[in-house]
């Protein structure tokens, strides 16, 4: 079976666009004409979840995601029937790989299949939890429901997103710079100093001679310098990445000055987000606890949370082993005994959520106000030593030029 994309024109003339499943292109002309529409071309649609190299998938831009969730959400509530829908949806979208995965889902739904079972085909593109939230609406008969709360549940996510990005560019690009600016120091300013005083016969002091010897190594070897940062990057992030190593880095992260106490809450605020909508959908709260771990980003939330999954299915409830696993405030634990007591707990998890969202963007802001004379006083330190080590011995040579020649070693 392959993919075909088809254009064809109504009764009335009206170009239609679309895409089937079939052996062959004569069976797709076959089926559009069967459909009431006189077929124009056919084309078999090359599987885009692939890249060129057939290996990976490719991954759906965030932002395209989040329209196609709210404009499914505000179609499904208009009322209109679900194979119209997704054709829709299809044809207003801009990303050819979404395109190509939601004309597959509605060919699949077209011959019977369920509308869960056929987004699980597409793992790259629609999250675990986006299909048990649809599969809790199938199921439940509240599709619609579970459509607005995906889409809501991806309109935070892109905000925490955007908030996690606004915190981390501004250090990013001041120590960048700060590096370009050395780099450049050392490789060009420095050398021709360097000439100007051997010509002089100076007496450098300390600082400007280890200037200088650290300027003709990156002058002689700024390939291999270049090659070892590079090398440790990707070794430190292969290990960050690493089965024994992802353990150890998360924890550091969350330790780490000034940030870690953001990354916490972020992870914190993106779990309890999805365990809440989940829950209020009416997943298992098992099911709801194994796909919030899988979102939470950062492997000590992830285990607390796994922890807990172990504890409920022993028949404790949440609360307890959150609060026993040590990695929850606790606000959070206070509000999500409140909320089993209430017989409420998606409705407090999602208000926890939403007063970690704000308290992220405050973070953020003060996080950006202490930094920014940090790295002010940090990037003015360099250029500055920098500059009085090379500096310095201009007075030197000022003084000998006025004691005249034949002073400072020269002939």
């Amino acid at each position: 079976m392959a993919t075909f994309r088809y254009r064809a024109r109504d009764s009335a003339g009206t170009l239609v666009r679309g895409t089937l499943v079939a052996d062959n292109e004569r069976l797709v002309n076959i089926k559009v004409t069967e459909m009431g529409y006189f077929p124009v071309g056919v084309e078999e649609v090359k599987d885009r979840g692939e890249k060129t190299l057939g290996i990976l998938p490719r991954r759906v831009r965030h932002d395209d995601l989040v329209v196609f969730s709210w404009q499914f959400a505000a179609m499904m509530g208009a009322g209109i029937p679900l194979i119209p829908c997704l054709g829709a949806l299809r044809d207003q979208t801009s990303s050819p790989e979404l395109a190509h995965a939601i004309g597959a889902i509605r060919q699949r739904v077209q011959d019977g299949q369920s509308l869960s079972g056929s987004m699980s085909k597409f793992p790259h593109i629609f999250s675990h939890i986006m299909i048990s939230l649809i599969r809790a609406g199938e199921s439940g008969g509240f599709l619609e429901l579970s459509l607005e709360r995906i889409a809501i549940q991806m309109d935070k996510d892109a905000d925490l997103r955007q908030k996690v990005r606004s915190a981390f560019v501004y250090p990013v690009l001041v120590i960048g710079l700060a590096a370009l600016i050395v780099a450049f120091v050392l490789l060009f300013i420095i050398p021709v100093f360097s000439q100007v005083y051997r010509s002089a016969g100076l007496d450098l002091p300390g600082t400007t001679k280890a200037l200088i010897t650290i300027s003709n190594f990156f002058v002689s070897f700024w390939w291999a310098v270049a090659l070892v940062i590079v090398g440790i990057f990707l070794g430190v992030r292969a290990w960050a990445r690493s089965e024994r190593g992802r353990p150890r880095a998360d924890r550091m992260k969350l330790k780490a000055p000034l940030f870690g106490i953001l990354l916490r809450k972020i992870a914190i605020a993106r779990s309890i987000r999805v365990l809440g909508t989940l829950v209020s959908t009416g997943v298992p709260l098992v099911q709801a606890l194994q796909d919030a771990a899988r979102v939470a980003g950062n492997h000590v939330i992830e285990s607390a949370l796994h922890f807990t999954v172990l504890r409920v299915t022993e028949g404790d409830k949440l609360a307890q082993p959150l609060e026993q696993s040590g990695e929850f405030p606790a606000m959070v634990i206070q509000m999500v005994s409140a909320g089993e007591e209430s017989g409420d707990l998606g409705g407090m998890m999602n208000k926890v959520a939403d007063f970690y969202d704000r308290d992220i963007e405050y973070t953020v802001k003060r996080l950006t106000t202490a930094m920014e004379p940090l790295l002010t006083i940090f990037l003015g330190g360099i250029v500055g030593f920098v500059a009085i080590a090379m500096y310095m011995p201009i007075f030197n040579l000022t003084a000998l030029l006025k004691q005249g020649p034949g002073v400072g070693g020269g002939p």
